[in-house]
């Protein structure tokens, strides 16, 4: 099911060459609705058939995804740190309280009314595109609009974008503890009230507030210096969850405040990929996607290091890993971001503007 999140820049080309992007925005999140309403309804019983429909779900979500970064890129620079602040709190944020809510559901009404709720948990956001005045590309035949897309792609790649490769694939804001923290409740003596409100609600929270705050700094600030800020913030959170007494205030108060630095972590990301991408006349879309890819690379990585460092030293091995990933990555960033500050100048905005 993950699949398509990882290799939706191979598809994403097709937003670039389409139709606009509200217009795949609109499309994509409906027909993804569809797959969840089927899937809520029909698949009972049937892991095959589940497992079939969110795949169909995932890649048509990647589509809108595609599209929403080409959007965003389409901004002025100096309001593309809180459109990714927004972006990410209703992504990691609000879809995760939003999941809470539908389980939640799922034990109290029926299941039609079940799947009409979480297919327009998906669709309904996503009519505030009807509100993008969106401008759009000269008509072209297939040649040259074919054309033009691979020279706009083509000129994505400069030293930039390989220092921001560097940025994207380090353990910095990956959020890894984030998929192990709820096996380690009993290792706090925490209960399971505890367990489900740091991990659901009390966490979704704080990532939302981490992830709008991180939007209102890197529109004042350095966004690489925010984003190797951001994995400095979890390194420290970290140290406290391995070394700090294990009792379920340390739990609590520990993953809350990694919760806020992921949040953070997670919008320095978008942020600095629109940076990188800068303005694109033609592959918005694709450009995007393919720096997008490359933040899946650290949660794999640093998800399974976690695990081995759990195997061998329990928490302390766990979070001792994942706050030397973040600490001794995010303060070898900071370094890399002042002595590479000419590089993320912001280009000369296009002379029309894309939204």
């Amino acid at each position: 099911v993950a699949i398509p999140q990882v290799w939706f820049f191979l598809w994403s080309p097709v937003v670039d060459l389409g139709f606009r992007r509200r217009t795949w925005i609109l499309l994509s999140t409906a027909l993804t609705g569809v797959c969840v309403l089927v899937a809520v309804l029909e698949s009972a019983g049937s892991l095959p058939m589940l497992t079939e429909l969110l795949f169909a779900a995932s890649f048509i979500q990647s589509i809108g995804l595609s599209s929403v970064g080409a959007v965003m890129a389409g901004l002025a620079p100096l309001r593309r740190g809180r459109a990714s602040g927004w972006f990410q709190a209703g992504s990691v944020g609000i879809g995760s309280l939003a999941g809470g809510a539908a389980i939640w559901l799922a034990d109290r009404i029926g299941l039609p009314a079940l799947a009409v709720v979480c297919a327009a948990l998906c669709f309904l956001p996503a009519l505030a595109a009807l509100r993008i005045v969106e401008i759009p590309h000269a008509r072209l035949k297939p040649g040259p609009l074919f054309s033009a897309l691979f020279r706009d792609v083509r000129t994505l790649w400069s030293w930039k974008t390989a220092a921001g490769m560097l940025y994207f694939v380090s353990p910095v804001g990956a959020g890894a503890v984030g998929n192990l923290i709820s096996g380690l409740g009993p290792d706090f003596h925490a209960s399971d009230s505890d367990v489900a409100w740091v991990t659901g609600g009390g966490g979704g929270l704080l990532m939302v507030l981490g992830a709008l705050c991180g939007g209102v700094i890197c529109d004042r600030v350095h966004r690489p210096t925010a984003y190797a800020m951001a994995g400095v913030l979890a390194g420290l959170s970290g140290l406290w969850l391995g070394f700090g007494p294990a009792t379920p205030f340390t739990y609590c108060a520990g993953y809350l405040a990694y919760s806020f630095s992921t949040g953070l972590g997670f919008t320095a990301f978008t942020a600095l990929v629109l940076e990188v991408l800068g303005p694109r006349q033609r592959g918005a879309a694709t450009g995007y996607s393919l720096l997008w890819s490359m933040g899946y690379l650290p949660v794999a990585y640093m998800t399974w290091l976690d695990g081995i460092g759990y195997r061998h030293g329990g928490t302390r091995g766990l979070m001792a890993l994942d706050a030397g990933g973040n600490l001794g990555a995010g303060l070898l960033l900071l370094l890399l971001g002042v002595y590479s500050r000419r590089l993320w100048r912001e280009p000369e905005p296009l002379s029309t503007p894309a939204f």
